[in-house]
């Protein structure tokens, strides 16, 4: 009688479990879907930041770098000496 009830519990089981293995496959091509979107926003953001003229000094990326003056010490060669 116990192997009759455990075939029946497995028969049961596997549609739901098929079911549910579905229902993932599909969500994750959803999220695939919705990560490429994101990407795709991101990428025309950052062309369209990139691609804009700056209104002032402080906003061009150019400008706000440090900088430090050259601190290497290069030997003179022997003929300018």
């Amino acid at each position: 009688m116990g192997w009759v009830a455990a075939c029946v519990l497995v028969g049961m089981l596997l549609p739901i479990l098929g079911m549910v293995y579905l229902d993932v496959l599909q969500m994750k091509q959803e999220a695939k879907q919705q990560i490429e979107q994101v990407e795709k926003l991101r990428r025309k953001i950052e062309r369209k930041e990139r691609d804009k003229e700056p209104s002032t000094i402080t906003d061009n990326p150019v400008f706000d770098r440090v900088r430090r003056p050259l601190s290497l010490s290069l030997p003179r060669p022997k003929e300018l000496e």
